[in-house]
């Protein structure tokens, strides 16, 4: 009976459904219970956004080093990420640090358009590739500096229902909060002195900003400027 629920078109007992389901059970457990945020995860193929020597590994909840010297971000934290931008179907998203593409790629099942903007051009390049063999069209992977204000706002689409910073600094410039819509929500890693980062929730309401901490998470420092040689 248990094989039956794992079999191909054919039948057949397949080894990689049967993993799939484990690998969700496990994010479960690691803290991610969004049933819509767990169908995406599920829903794209992690082994496209790894290394061919990383690919075994796609089952894994672990980041990975990735191009131009930096790291994934591990499924179950994109998972609890996701779950708190509490986006919904006709929400646009800025993401600053496009990474392997692979956060963008869950991201873009439960919200309506993404802009992701990444500073190393091998990176930009790489995810764009990727997301178009998932066959996703509702992301734009620009090669840009997402610290530095755009000089037309309304090029990339913005105001922004949503806005997610995937690496720490040591605060969020202002011009950001600009860029949320009214009602927006703000989530970056803010450094700090015990080498943890805190992960900050910014919310956009009549008065001003609203500011949640979420707690403690490790992230690489997000570097300003537009790589010059990757």
């Amino acid at each position: 009976m248990e094989d039956s629920l794992f079999a191909d078109e054919d039948g057949r007992f397949d080894e990689n459904l049967a993993k799939q389901a484990a690998w969700v059970m496990k994010l479960r457990s690691e803290g991610v219970r969004n049933l819509e945020v767990l169908g995406a995860l599920e829903a794209i193929p992690r082994r496209i956004f790894l290394s061919a020597s990383q690919q075994f590994l796609a089952f894994e909840d672990r980041a990975f080093p990735i191009d131009c010297g930096q790291m994934s971000t591990q499924p179950s934290l994109i998972g609890k990420v996701a779950d708190f931008l509490q986006m919904k179907p006709d929400h646009s998203l800025l993401e600053i640090g496009s990474g392997s593409g692979y956060q963008c790629a869950v991201l873009s099942k439960i919200c309506d358009r993404i802009v992701s903007l990444e500073r190393y051009r091998t990176l930009a390049d790489l995810a764009r590739e990727r997301l178009r063999s998932c066959k996703i069209n509702n992301v734009d992977v620009i090669h840009a500096d997402g610290l530095v204000a755009p000089v037309d706002e309304e090029d990339d689409g913005g105001p922004f229902d949503r806005i997610i910073l995937n690496g720490a600094l040591d605060r969020v410039p202002g011009f950001l909060f600009d860029r949320l819509a009214p009602g927006g929500r703000l989530l970056a890693p803010i450094k700090h002195e015990s080498g943890i980062c805190r992960l900050i929730q910014y919310d956009k309401g009549g008065r001003g900003l609203d500011e949640t901490d979420l707690g403690g998470f490790r992230y690489l420092s997000l570097t300003p400027g537009i790589a010059a040689k990757l």
